[in-house]
């Protein structure tokens, strides 16, 4: 999936819905040439620590604490985006063979990894509150397996974000069945309402794993993304990193850190959640203008997504090629889920320009309007209300 989204967004006039990423801050050059321009340019020749530099490390985790993560700088690996994390995470508690539980849906990138690993991943449905915790102890009870993978703010792809009261009951799970989690929080930082300190924070027993990334609040192509690792997974997890790398960029480590340090990350994450949730409100609008009664859809309070529920034997592939044929590209829901066995659903990007939403989300309508049937029976496991003054969190649909 991840090479069509690349080819689709360098080709002109494209509106790509399934590219989800930042719109580049506007002084990254600045900031960049102000972090390069060293007295001493041998600064960059030798190799780092395989865990990063120091001064980033410090600076995360200050960072951190403001999320209610309070970590150390010994506790942070960095790494080249988020990606590498959850491969080497993934690499290291899971064996072929092994079972693992994931979201269904949830990241892609995720079940890639998985399926490469050859483990056997097992799929909890997604309800409005998160992942179904019911279903998910019968799991832990019958299978043993040996990792729960969970994105638990601003869900990728519906946009949930769970409650504290489910992340306290997630962990406990985790805690009676002795199974890591690894938390995927790639999009901290970008909400527009308060969300509960992760997992990790409640994390008295070294069970959680805690990945973030820069690439969905900076830019993707400086590849800086973060660990918050403790007790005896840390050096294990280095070592790891030392076989695929030895580090992380030094250019990308120095202007992340400059970033950071003067400030400018700050003020850029708050014209970031001004402009997302301008986008986000822009988009929910032209649902509800363009988008057929039968079509139903998530409301995150952040994040980079929303997440489009269709009725049961949709021919979401036929719309996806009449799309791309009018130069809209849709991001089709069967990759977020475990053998591509899930129910027709899109993921939709908010982060593009007012003109660019409003046209695409006009062409998906008359396309969906083209195949919908007042036959169509809605059974999908996650709703919400449609009305503009009225939107709320997910509701759970029987």
């Amino acid at each position: 999936m991840y090479t069509p989204l690349v080819q689709a967004q360098t080709q002109p006039g494209i509106i790509n819905f399934g590219y989800g990423y930042p719109r580049p801050p506007k002084d990254i050059n600045l900031i960049a040439r102000r972090a390069l321009r060293q007295d001493d340019a041998d600064i960059f020749f030798p190799h780092e620590m395989p865990q990063g530099q120091l001064t980033l490390c410090r600076q995360i985790a200050q960072m951190l604490v403001h999320q209610g993560l309070e970590v150390f700088p010994e506790n942070l690996i960095i790494t080249n985006g988020s990606q590498q994390g959850l491969s080497l995470a993934m690499n290291y508690y899971v064996q072929p063979g092994d079972w693992v539980i994931v979201e269904a849906p949830t990241y892609y990138g995720a079940i890639s990894i998985l399926e490469n690993l050859g483990a056997k991943i097992i799929g909890i449905p997604m309800t409005a509150e998160g992942m179904n915790l019911d279903l998910l102890e019968q799991y832990l009870h019958s299978h043993r397996p040996k990792l729960i993978y969970t994105i638990s703010t601003f869900h990728n792809p519906t946009g949930l974000t769970t409650t504290q009261n489910h992340r306290q009951q997630l962990l406990a799970l985790a805690e009676k069945y002795e199974c890591p989690i690894l938390e995927d929080n790639a999009y901290e930082g970008i909400n527009f309402d308060a969300v509960p300190a992760p997992i990790k924070a409640l994390d008295k027993n070294n069970l959680v794993t805690y990945l973030s990334t820069f690439s969905k609040t900076l830019m993707p192509g400086l590849r800086v993304g973060y660990m918050v690792v403790t007790g005896k997974h840390y050096q294990a997890i280095i070592e790891r990193k030392l076989l695929h790398d030895l580090h992380t960029s030094s250019i990308s480590q120095t202007i992340v850190s400059e970033y950071l340090a003067s400030g400018h990350y700050r003020r850029h994450l708050s014209r970031l959640r001004t402009d997302n949730l301008q986008s986000r409100n822009t988009m929910l609008q032209a649902l509800e203008r363009y988008f057929p009664e039968e079509i139903r859809w998530t409301v995150p309070t952040g994040g980079l997504f929303l997440w489009v529920q269709l009725p049961d034997d949709f021919p979401i592939g036929t719309i996806r090629n009449e799309a791309f044929a009018q130069n809209v590209y849709l991001a089709c829901g069967s990759a977020f889920f475990p053998d591509k066995q899930g129910y027709p659903a899109m993921r939709l990007t908010f982060c593009l320009s007012p003109e660019e939403i409003e046209q695409g989300i006009s062409i998906v309508g008359k396309l969906l309007k083209k195949y919908i049937s007042r036959e169509c029976v809605d059974t999908k496991p996650l709703v919400v209300n449609r009305r503009i003054s009225h939107y709320q969190p997910l509701v759970h649909s029987s």
